[in-house]
């Protein structure tokens, strides 16, 4: 009875690890889509409402989901504060912050998102918004891969770790 325990034990717990690791890979997608969101209303405030970046991040937070609202809401505080720092300091220092708490993403991610705003300090407005657009594309690229890998990696995950579940019970009898 003991072992029969033990062998479900194990036979689980290796099935949970596989639906973690789907998990991850779906907890990813949606923070790159919600990066998309974000970086797709920056462009039009700074387009078409003709806002500048400090006054972007107030507007951000109040339609970005966390951890992004929280980090555009204390970039904007610190820039209203104004105590001599530049806004791509700000911005890389708090941003970078909330993305490292954000386990499912990458570094590539955290990075391609970060250069997403400070892209906006070289030149006017025109060559700003298109790099912006230049790095958005690249994250769109990014997201369509990985939603078509992610199907596949998923069901993948779950029946490695099932799989290796019933080989340990295997060999433990």
């Amino acid at each position: 009875m003991i072992r029969l325990a033990g062998f479900s034990m194990i036979g689980l717990s290796c099935s949970g690890l596989g639906v973690w690791y789907a998990w991850q890979l779906r907890q990813r997608l949606e923070h790159l889509h919600a990066m998309n969101r974000i970086i797709e209303l920056l462009v039009s405030l700074l387009q078409y409402g003709k806002s500048t970046l400090p006054e972007c991040c107030r507007q951000l937070a109040a339609q970005a989901q966390e951890p992004y609202r929280q980090a555009f809401t204390q970039v904007y505080q610190l820039m209203a504060e104004n105590k001599g720092d530049s806004f791509a300091e700000v911005y890389a220092e708090i941003m970078g912050k909330a993305l490292k708490g954000i386990n499912a993403l990458k570094e590539q991610d955290r990075q391609l998102f970060l250069q997403c705003v400070l892209q906006q300090g070289c030149g006017d407005t025109e060559t700003g918004i298109r790099l912006i657009r230049r790095q958005q594309e690249l994250l769109k690229e990014r997201i369509t891969r990985l939603e078509a890998e992610h199907r596949e990696k998923s069901r993948m995950a779950v029946g490695l770790g099932t799989l290796g579940g019933i080989l340990l019970i295997i060999i433990l009898l």
